[in-house]
């Protein structure tokens, strides 16, 4: 700090000085007088020139203080990025994928729980992709894994929201059949699931086959995320296959759905099966 003001006292001594001269030109003292102000000043301006000279060289120590610390700072990265199998384009990119990926979640929480509904797929490819990140060496450095945290956080809250399960309202046309109305491409555009809103409906449907005009049917979109619906040209093991990647787990869905698979060869479209936890 005194060095500091030292540095400012060589722009004040040279404006003392100036006025010194002005003193001179505009008051009346002796030739004695005005040496022994010019000798105050000289002394003044010598002290301000040292203080710059101080000055200038504490600034050079501070600039090759900076560079060596700076020098310090790029070896530690290095050697964190190597402990991260990485260097620092990769934790770049690995950032910058982060920053996309809480930016399409923040995207998604201010959709309606109707459009949301229809992302169901995408947002569990979020989850797989945060899966992702967390395996990452990159994600144990200090500002990745503060990023990775918030992009948790806003992920819960759009899991949190996601509606798994959606019914939609139906009104009997005359000429309809549960047939005919599964294969609607508002509907499921798939005529075998007519099923579905059967059992949606067994309150107000006695015989699938006789359905009335103006009748109101729910009917269900999407099952629980502990279930699986299942569509034509699925087997035991194709969805153990689709549910928990491998194929020789579908005893685990059988056993779990023994109530309503009679035989473990034959599933049906429109059956929604429990599925035990992966």
């Amino acid at each position: 700090m005194n060095r500091m003001r030292r540095c400012g006292a060589v722009s004040v001594c040279a404006l003392l000085l100036l006025c010194g001269t002005a003193f001179a030109q505009t008051q009346k003292i002796t030739y004695e007088e005005y040496q022994t102000r010019m000798g105050g000043y000289e002394k003044r301006v010598t002290t301000a020139l040292r203080a710059k000279a101080e000055c200038e060289e504490a600034g050079q120590k501070s600039t090759a203080q900076i560079t060596d610390l700076d020098k310090q700072i790029a070896a530690a990265k290095a050697e964190l990025y190597t402990l991260a199998d990485s260097d620092e384009a990769g934790v770049n990119a690995y950032t910058e994928a982060l920053r996309q990926t809480e930016a399409r979640i923040m995207s998604l929480l201010a959709m309606s729980d109707e459009a949301l509904f229809d992302k169901r797929d995408e947002v569990d490819g979020i989850g797989e992709k945060i899966k992702g990140f967390s395996a990452n060496k990159i994600s144990l450095i200090p500002d990745a894994a503060k990023l990775l945290a918030n992009v948790k956080r806003q992920y819960k809250r759009l899991d949190d929201r996601l509606p798994r399960k959606r019914i939609k309202k139906y009104t009997v046309m005359g000429g309809d059949s549960l047939w005919k109305i599964a294969s609607q491409k508002s509907m499921y555009n798939d005529p075998y699931l007519w099923p579905r809103i059967y059992v949606e409906n067994r309150g107000l449907i006695k015989n699938p086959d006789l359905i009335f005009p103006k009748w109101t049917l729910d009917v269900p979109f999407g099952v629980e995320r502990s279930q699986h619906l299942v569509m034509r040209g699925d087997n035991l093991s194709s969805i153990a296959g689709k549910v928990y990647k491998d194929v020789a787990k579908w005893q685990k869905i059988y056993q779990a759905n023994r109530s309503q698979i009679l035989d473990p060869n034959l599933v049906f479209p429109a059956q929604v099966l429990d599925v035990p936890a992966k």
